[in-house]
C-alpha cells in the first residue's frame, strides 16, 4: 500500500479568487502532499464553503501554478459519513477522491462538467480531494493510496 503525505499549512491570506469565475477568496489555502507530489488547495471546512466548492471555477483559476504545482479543493468534514458531490455550475471535469478518517482513498470518480448526477460515496468518508481531471492519474493517485494527515 502507498502512503501519502498530507502536510497542512494554511496561508493567512486566504485563497486566490478572480474574475470571472468562481469567488474562491473566502477559502483558506494550503500547500500539501499527494503520492509525493506538492498541490496547492483551497481548503473547504464549513458547509458554506462545501456546498460553493468549485461551482463557477473556470479553467485558468484550475490550471497548475507557473512552478507547475497543481491546484485543487479539499474538503474537510468534521466526522466520517458518508458524502455525496455533483457538478452543478461547475463548467471543468474533475477528479474526485474520497478518502476515510485514515486517510485512506476508498474511491475515485471522473466528473463531467455540468452533471447534476449524485456522485455518493461507498462508504463513510472524511475527505474529498478535487483536482482538474487527469490530474489523479497523471500523479498517480489511486484506490488505496493513504493521506497522512497530520
Amino acid at each position: 500500500m502507498r502512503r501519502l503525505l498530507l502536510v497542512v499549512v494554511l496561508s493567512a491570506c486566504g485563497g486566490s479568487g478572480g474574475a470571472p469565475g468562481a469567488d474562491l477568496s473566502g477559502f483558506p489555502t494550503a500547500r500539501i502532499l499527494v503520492q509525493g507530489v506538492e498541490f496547492e488547495v483551497w481548503v473547504a471546512t464549513t458547509f458554506a464553503q462545501h456546498s460553493q466548492g468549485l461551482m463557477n471555477a473556470t479553467e485558468e483559476q484550475l490550471m497548475p501554478l507557473p512552478d507547475g504545482t497543481p491546484r485543487g479543493m479539499l474538503f474537510v468534514f468534521a466526522t466520517e459519513a458518508t458524502r455525496s458531490f455533483w457538478m452543478r455550475d461547475t463548467y471543468v471535469a474533475l477528479d474526485l477522491a474520497y478518502a476515510t478518517a485514515d486517510g485512506v482513498i476508498v474511491e475515485v470518480h471522473d466528473l463531467l462538467p455540468l452533471d447534476e448526477t449524485l456522485v455518493t460515496s461507498g462508504e463513510p468518508v472524511q475527505y474529498a480531494l478535487e483536482a482538474t481531471a487527469g490530474t489523479f492519474a497523471t500523479e498517480g493517485i489511486s484506490v488505496g493510496s493513504v493521506i497522512v494527515v497530520p
